[in-house]
């Protein structure tokens, strides 16, 4: 499984904490794009980890969401 781990990319972001659901939702609806964690829900921390070929898939999506999910940066 490690091996597995290592070989994604990842993101933080910091998003509205209300908004994490939302965020979760519609990563879910595209089936196996990312995998989503969330590191301080108090914060709205969450990060995202994808295969590497699907960066832009997924940073395009979030991005297109930014002003729903107040989106303050990436990390």
């Amino acid at each position: 499984m490690e091996i597995m781990a290592s070989s994604l990319a990842s993101c933080r972001i910091r998003i509205d904490p209300e908004q994490i659901y939302f965020l979760k939702f519609i990563l879910e609806a595209y089936d196996n794009l990312t995998i989503m964690s969330t590191v301080d829900r108090m914060e709205g921390l969450v990060e995202l980890k994808y295969p590497h070929e699907l960066k832009q898939d997924v940073l395009g999506i979030v991005r297109s969401m930014a002003q729903r999910l107040r989106l303050e940066e990436f990390v």
